[in-house]
């Protein structure tokens, strides 16, 4: 006989008998233990299923209008005349699209009953078409789908039915379940970690939820906690930095490390005031994982596409959904699964960073008066820096022996050689690359010096490799900040690097040379963006149309959607503003049919085989075009040097100077002369009575480094370890 638990749901509209048996006969201890434990099962079971229904009236109605429509056009046998089901493709599998719908469905079933007005003629067809599922049980060649995808979307609409699931349909989704076994090797050949694991226990624990069964609970919870953790290179997870690494030392904060942050994040909040709530330790750290790593690299509601990996071949990709009508699994966009529901219901929590996670949160959602987030970091486990300023932020994306540049997997990211060759990404609203990437050149990404008109680099393997080079790093006092790397692909070397002050930012490139190779022209891309707006330059009174060149003996300025670029004389600028037409099969798995784009195009012509080549310009964000005329006038910023050797720049307002030594040497500034004994990066900046300076050694090496500024002299011991290309600050007086 069943035994009936506490009716704690608030959303449950019945008794949850039919969750399963309960242990026979415990003692009066033991009965106390399962009382509490079945309390708690439950707390945990009305908070997954309220934080996956659709709030308000609006995001009512849109998954009750899209259920009414799979509902009418379902088959009496329980299956959809549109989906394909010998379907086999490894990434967006057709055969998903019936789970995403039945859970549309059970959603909206379930919001129904919840107002009192079951509608069970919806609820039987959801059951209908559940049963067509389990009948069939489709499998996919891709491990994933089997072992995380299928299960997460079966106990999710499992635990949306509740007491209306049968008990049969509930064994066959449990069986289901049960193949996220996290505990073996994934396809026989690495263990679960990061964001796969949680999926895992995620998983776990909702099957213990619909078995009614604490124990798997528990365990998942522990373990998904366990994860929370500071990884040591080259392991994959949490990075000291608080950068996130998957599939080897890959930067994927806004893939699966986004994945992880709300899968943890939302689980978090269904556990707290629990038993099985997260541990003070674990939750420190995971309020510094999204404080102090993943809100960094947000704009708006979108996640800079340096960090996404190969999703940035998926369009839609967003951090923070706004659509209701989506599921869990990937190509879903649901508001329910985004960072800013997870932020939410964090927020909701007193945890140790509540204000923090307040403001994150409302960022993330649009809210008005929400607080700007600004700063300069750098993610020295990643090679990337991040510039965030009240109208804008900016990205560096590096690559070193330590980094893999990008991956190729399941088709996607085809074209993601040059994603870590220097890509310098810029957001005002964070719309301005949505969807782009279909009709992109991929030789020209932002910021970035790449041989043209073909992606053979002349390397065995340009995608999913190691770097060649050390000297690939950062300096950051945490306001203001510069990124330097040497640039080695196949053919091509060159010197980069990147100065951030408040208002603008200089990028300098150096001793850019290609071998054996007469056939191509190099360029540096400046910024390839959604066209918005009309595009003007200093070089003509009407609006760019088409391409046009410039190699002016005089500085020339170029203005698109509030950004300006401003160039040194003899420098040859190409821009475009025009149509780009592309597939999202040419980089993905994405549709077949061709899209065309209106495109900002800006670069700065190399020529051919260049030897000893150089650049350098200034971007100047949020700026009108009328200011960024006056601007070019009287720019407050100087380059000091910009050879192979020594690449500097100094502001007149900050008295800051920012200084690449790629081997030992001086440098005159305004400062005074500033002297390394070591190759290093530094920040020099004029205080009361003397000098603060911030040192890096981008080699990612433990450095005994002497300075001198203006005849005064300083050591700064540079840290190993997991510190290794962390920035260090001491005052000279």
């Amino acid at each position: 006989m069943k035994t009936l638990l506490p009716l704690v749901l608030a959303l449950v509209s019945a008794p949850i008998s039919s969750y399963g048996l309960l242990p026979v006969a415990p003692q009066p201890a033991q009965a106390a233990a399962s009382t509490s434990g079945a309390a708690d099962l439950a707390v945990v079971r009305e908070r997954y299923v309220r934080a996956v229904l659709p709030v308000g009236n609006v995001a009512i109605a849109q998954v009750n209008a899209l259920s009414q429509k799979y509902a009418e056009t379902l088959t009496a046998e329980g299956s959809w005349p549109d989906i394909k089901y010998t379907d086999d493709a490894r990434s967006v599998w057709v055969n998903a699209d019936h789970l995403n719908r039945l859970l549309v469905m059970a959603k909206s079933a379930r919001v129904l009953r919840n107002s009192g007005h079951p509608n069970e003629a919806l609820e039987g067809k959801i059951l209908l078409a559940l049963k067509w599922w389990t009948d069939h049980d489709y499998t996919n060649p891709n491990w994933w789908w089997n072992q995380i995808g299928v299960p997460q979307l079966v106990g999710e609409i499992g635990s949306l039915l509740g007491p209306q699931l049968p008990d049969e349909q509930r064994a066959k989704i449990v069986e289901i379940m049960k193949r996220a076994t996290w505990r073996t090797l994934i396809a026989g050949r690495s263990p679960w970690t990061g964001a796969n694991l949680t999926w895992g226990v995620g998983i776990q624990i909702v099957r213990g939820c619909l078995e009614n069964d604490p124990a798997p609970v528990a365990e998942g919870f522990e373990r998904m906690f366990q994860e929370i953790k500071i990884m040591p290179q080259p392991a994959e997870g949490i990075e000291q930095d608080y950068s996130f690494h998957q599939h080897g030392m890959q930067l994927y904060s806004g893939g699966y490390g986004l994945d992880f942050a709300n899968d943890v994040g939302r689980y978090i909040s269904f556990s707290w005031g629990t038993s099985f709530q997260i541990p003070a330790d674990r939750m420190t750290m995971f309020s510094a994982y999204l404080l102090e790593g993943e809100q960094w690299m947000i704009r708006g509601n979108v996640f800079d596409y340096s960090a996404v990996g190969r999703e940035i071949t998926r369009a839609g990709k967003v951090a923070a959904p706004r659509d209701q009508t989506g599921g869990p699994i990937y190509p879903a966009n649901a508001a329910a699964y985004g960072l800013g529901n997870t932020m939410a219901l964090l927020a909701a929590e007193p945890t140790p960073r509540q204000k923090e996670l307040t403001a994150f949160a409302n960022r993330l959602n649009g809210k008005a008066g929400a607080a700007e987030f600004t700063g300069n970091k750098m993610f020295w486990d990643s090679d990337f820096m991040v510039h965030r300023r009240a109208g804008y932020s900016t990205s560096v994306r590096m690559l070193s022996k330590r980094m893999v540049n990008s991956e190729l997997i399941n088709n996607e990211g085809r074209k993601s050689v040059h994603m870590s060759d220097g890509a310098n990404f810029i957001y005002l609203t964070g719309d301005e690359y949505k969807d782009i990437f279909a009709a992109w050149d991929w030789t020209k990404i932002p910021g970035t010096t790449a041989i043209q008109g073909t992606l053979d680099t002349g390397e065995k393997s340009p995608i999913m490799m190691i770097g060649t080079t050390t000297f690939d790093g950062g300096v950051s006092d945490g306001t203001y900040g510069m990124a330097a790397m040497d640039l080695a692909r196949g053919k091509l070397v060159a010197k980069k690097a990147w100065f951030f002050f408040d208002s603008e930012y200089v990028a300098l490139g150096a001793g850019i040379t290609v071998s054996d190779d007469k056939e191509h022209n190099v360029a540096t891309a400046v910024n390839q963006s959604l066209l918005a707006g009309d595009v003007l330059t200093s070089e003509a009174k009407e609006p760019t149309a088409g391409t046009q060149a410039f190699d002016a003996a005089h500085p020339v300025w170029v203005y698109h959607d509030h950004v300006g670029y401003y160039f040194v004389p003899g420098t040859k600028v190409h821009v475009s503003a025009g149509p780009q037409t592309g597939a999202w099969s040419d980089i993905g798995t994405g549709s077949s049919t061709p899209v065309t784009t209106p495109v900002f195009n800006l670069w700065i012509d190399q020529g051919r085989a260049p030897q000893d080549g150089s650049y350098q310009y200034t971007v100047v964000p949020n700026i009108s075009a009328g200011q960024l005329a006056k601007y070019a006038a009287s720019a407050d910023l100087d380059v000091l040097s910009n050879t192979k050797s020594i690449q500097a720049v100094y502001s007149r307002s900050l008295k800051l100077a920012e200084i690449a030594f790629r081997e030992a040497g001086s440098l005159t500034t305004p400062l005074g002369e500033v002297k390394a004994d070591h190759s290093c990066l530094l920040l020099v900046r004029q205080g009361t009575g003397g000098w603060k300076v911030t040192a890096s050694n981008p080699e990612s090496q433990p450095l005994t480094l002497h300075l001198t500024v203006k005849g005064k002299q300083t050591t700064i011991e540079l840290p190993g370890g997991n510190f290794a290309g962390s920035s260090v600050s001491v005052d000279v007086r």
